[in-house]
């Protein structure tokens, strides 16, 4: 797990406390409850389906389950389908579910192009067409993935049938903490911004040179770190952070999706504003975690965190059908360390899209590319 958009003064921790479901008494939502846990670390060791894309870039997507509407998992800065790997058994009992890996990640072939939002958004457009998908989907983006999966649903309005944005880096969600940051604290998030691009700069340069490949343990911030429990998983891991093109996708995507210091909006969030977004009645749950600010002494952290969750709050609220839910969490990856309450989540908003597919007023196309 790489996701560093909140690492830069949070300090989180990877522990979790109890979770709470917390604003929903809808009692509709149960989880079964099945053998299925997590997916087997072998399923990660390899690519599962190449798919072709018009310009002849595969992308490596991994599906499974049966029903509609598909959830498809938008992974975090630095991660790709493996960070999944706690909910998406559990939601295959509930309706198809797909995740992937994005170009340059894992075992998908690189971009074309600098990784911005809209060059992920127009992948996934691209790769859900190849792979008929049927449509129209349930996003489920978490952290960086959450601001991609909320431009694509903004881009492609009729093709996104529900949101489950997990720690999202919601719209303005920096701007946010840095109007209540007292200053010495502010220097340091920005310093914190100019530390994270230059770091992920720094590791394209190793990569292109091979110092990740020959010296992997000296350089522990580009690659797999913490290291991952299953020894064969971290070997990958590590290998494949090693590779120029992976280092290249993490690196702009890094540079698209933080605000410079010098500016309250990053480009992928400017893109976002542009597309005047509006999700309708059309589901969304935002889950926040509550916990997660641990590097901040308290007088930084009670203002911060109320001000990160009401921006949180504001992304619900692009539908009239939108909630958010806190969950006491010291670890923004809530499909790691609460992953009932993410599943809970995600099949709350299946069944909310299902019964709208059911009634022909809501609206809703089902079709297949």
């Amino acid at each position: 797990m790489h996701d560093t958009s909140r690492a830069r003064i949070l300090l989180a921790t990877w522990t979790v406390s109890i979770a709470l479901w917390a604003g929903s008494s809808d009692a509709a939502t149960t989880v079964p409850r099945t053998a299925v846990t997590d997916v087997p670390a072998s399923a990660y060791e390899h690519a599962q389906t190449l798919i072709p894309l018009p310009d002849g870039r595969r992308l490596n997507l991994f599906c499974m389950g049966a029903g509609t509407p598909v959830v498809i998992l938008e992974a975090g800065l630095g991660d790709d389908d493996l960070s999944f790997r706690r909910v998406q058994g559990r939601l295959a009992d509930v309706t198809r579910v797909c995740s992937y890996d994005r170009a340059g990640m894992g075992f998908s072939d690189p971009s074309v192009g600098p990784s911005t939002a809209f060059h992920v958004a127009n992948d996934l457009h691209a790769l859900i067409r190849q792979a008929s998908i049927p449509l129209p989907v349930v996003l489920v983006g978490h952290s960086n993935g959450g601001l991609y999966a909320a431009l694509y649903a903004a881009d492609f309005p009729r093709e996104v049938a529900g949101l489950v944005l997990i720690d999202p880096d919601s719209f303005g969600l920096d701007e946010a903490a840095r109007k209540v940051l007292d200053q010495p604290w502010l220097d340091q998030w920005r310093a914190g911004t100019r530390n994270e691009i230059g770091q992920a700069r720094t590791c394209v340069a190793l990569a292109q040179r091979g110092a990740l490949n020959k010296t992997p343990a000296r350089y522990p911030d580009c690659m797999d770190n913490p290291p991952n429990a299953d020894p064969a998983l971290h070997r990958l891991l590590d290998a494949q952070l090693a590779r120029p093109s992976e280092q290249e996708a993490i690196s702009t995507e890094t540079q698209d999706t933080d605000p410079p210091p010098d500016r309250d909006l990053s480009d992928a969030e400017l893109a976002f504003q542009r597309l005047h977004f509006d999700f309708g009645d059309k589901p969304i749950i935002v889950l926040s975690g509550t916990n997660e600010l641990g590097g901040l002494p308290p007088s930084q952290r009670a203002k911060v965190t109320k001000a990160m969750l009401a921006n949180e709050a504001a992304m619900a609220a692009y539908s009239t059908q939108g909630r958010q839910i806190l969950v006491d969490s010291k670890s923004e990856y809530l499909q790691t360390y609460a992953p009932d309450v993410v599943v809970r989540a995600v099949t709350d908003v299946v069944r909310k899209v299902r019964v709208r597919m059911a009634a022909p007023q809501a609206g809703l196309e089902v079709h297949k590319n």
